[in-house]
């Protein structure tokens, strides 16, 4: 009955949604005007550069403040706020030049007082940001001009520049402010192609910077709205008052890969799922037991049931699509004997014939934190519960709110299933994964390897790209065989558009990364400033 209802909702889509499109001409002009609508499920509770709790956030961040340095979508390192950049001999001096005539949403200029203030911001957010990790190698930042700045390491550091993406804030709205509980986090100004021009529990409603320095995006503006349900969402699709999905679900995916008047994306997303492990807890001292839990997770399963396909195994935490990639390090393959045989080298059988292996008469048995709401996770969390039972292991599910992250940091807990990205950046890898991050960084695993630590120290301060490159394979192949966790698989974003937008593009760098350049040519425009 819920596929036969589906086909017919499929169908109505396609004349619902169809009447709306008028037949493009063989040449269209790049016009401005119209609103994108988007529909998302989860209402950021910040946007704020430097506190992207969560992918959606992170998108919207990106499009409201620029960064010094853009990545292109082969993640090589382009200016954006600056104007260029000069290191010393050595590597440890680096002198910066903003562009001229940068403003902020209100009207202020840009100078490398906010820049200073920023990196400040940074470092005194030991583990509120994603970004503190930088502050590793960092030794001191100096306003040098009105639009200069210099900043000095205390070793060279190979991906110093691409550490670089984060966006700029204004000094003059935030400096006195506590950035976790200021007022800025809903009410952000940037320098970026959108500014927020209302927020409310149903809505965001961005416009465009006309003042913007690469030039007015085509679009007049962008409107999110929060749905509590892709039964509601999908309801709005069919009144033609959605444009864009910004994060499909596999199964909805495919669904609207059947509405004509849609485009649909599936792009590799640098973003990483594994169960990690709290490696404080003797249950997971032994790298055998790690080394057999992989053994035990069919991934291609959890695949081709959870993602539908839209997914690739994960053999480490380099993303695929980076330049540091070893495509010769093999995934753990699905081998339930292999990983039988392993935990019995460690000790751990089934004495009893209960069907649960245990050493010294106690079974194994573990929990896994993960956040509540994450249907991805939760589907996910099911079979590997199975796959692990198979072989006399029992995994209980926790689940948890974003809003009580504390157990990680306080090591309260025995596993967690996060989503971690690299950023295209295999220098990420050290702040969740080398020992120096265990007690201020990301390393709440306990993860510690000294053979790792030194790939992962050679790869960041190693100048030569090929001499990088041999340290990241060195590091994937020692990470692999002492896993901090189950390697599960790297994500690919799923977005839907309306074929009445042009230019878009989706890379890895995310949905929004070019939508400045995207535009609705004047014959098929819907929304205008009046009705909005």
């Amino acid at each position: 009955m819920k596929k036969k209802i589906l086909t017919c909702l499929i169908s109505l889509l396609g004349v619902v949604i169809g009447l709306s499109c008028t037949p493009r001409s063989s040449i269209e002009e790049k016009s401005v005007g119209d609103f994108l609508i988007i529909s998302e499920s989860q209402t950021p509770s910040s946007i704020n550069p430097l506190l992207t709790s969560t992918t959606f956030s992170a998108n919207l961040s990106d499009i409201i403040f620029d960064s010094l340095v853009n990545l292109d979508e082969h993640f090589e390192v382009k200016p954006k706020l600056l104007a260029s950049w000069e290191p010393s001999e050595n590597g440890l001096i680096w002198n910066f030049v903003l562009k001229k005539g940068i403003h902020f949403h209100d009207g202020e200029e840009l100078n490398a007082e906010d820049v200073v203030f920023t990196f400040e911001k940074i470092q005194s957010l030991p583990r509120g940001s994603p970004f503190n990790f930088i502050f590793q190698f960092i030794k001191k930042i100096s306003k040098t001009g009105e639009y200069k700045f210099q900043i000095e390491l205390e070793r060279p550091n190979s991906s110093f520049l691409q550490s670089l993406d984060f966006g700029i804030l204004p000094k003059h709205r935030l400096e006195g402010e506590d950035l976790l509980t200021t007022p800025f986090n809903k009410h952000p100004i940037g320098t970026g192609p959108f500014n927020i021009k209302t927020w409310s529990k149903k809505e965001i409603a961005l416009k465009a910077n006309p003042d913007y320095f690469l030039g007015r995006p085509f679009l007049d503006g962008i409107i999110v709205n929060f749905f509590l349900s892709q039964e509601a969402a999908w309801a709005k699709l069919i009144a033609g008052e959605v444009d864009f999905f910004f994060f499909l679900t596999p199964r909805n995916f495919a669904s609207l890969k059947q509405v004509p008047s849609f485009n649909v994306f599936s792009v590799p997303k640098p973003y990483y799922y594994l169960i990690a492990f709290n490696l404080e807890n003797d249950l997971f001292s032994d790298k055998k037991i790690r080394q057999a839990l992989n053994y035990a997770v069919n991934k291609k399963e959890i695949i081709e049931k959870v993602l539908h396909g839209q997914g690739e195994v994960a053999q480490g935490t380099i993303f695929p699509g980076s330049w540091a990639f070893d495509p010769e390090v093999d995934p753990y393959e699905f081998n339930p004997q292999k990983a039988i045989a392993l935990l019995k080298e460690a000790g751990w059988e089934d004495r009893d014939g209960d069907y649960l292996i245990e050493q010294k008469g106690k079974p194994f048995e573990f929990s896994v934190h993960v956040n509540r709401g994450d249907d991805l996770k939760e589907k996910t969390l099911l079979l590997v519960q199975q796959h692990l039972y198979d072989i006399g292991i029992k995994m209980n599910i926790t689940l948890f709110d974003a809003a009580q992250m504390d157990f990680l940091f306080k090591k309260q807990f025995q596993s967690f299933f996060p989503e971690i990205t690299d950023r295209g950046n295999p220098d990420f890898s050290y702040k969740h994964w080398h020992s120096s991050q265990m007690k201020n960084g990301f390393n709440v695993s306990s993860y510690m390897n000294p053979k790792v630590d030194r790939f992962l120290e050679e790869g960041r301060v190693s100048l030569d790209s090929d001499e990088r490159r041999k340290a990241y394979f060195k590091y994937q192949k020692e990470i692999r065989e002492d896993p901090p966790g189950i390697y599960l698989f790297w994500t690919n974003y799923l977005v839907g558009i309306h074929n009445r937008f042009r230019g878009v593009k989706i890379s890895s760098l995310g949905p929004l990364s070019n939508v400045r350049e995207w535009y609705v040519p004047k014959q098929e425009q819907k929304h205008s400033v009046q009705n909005e």
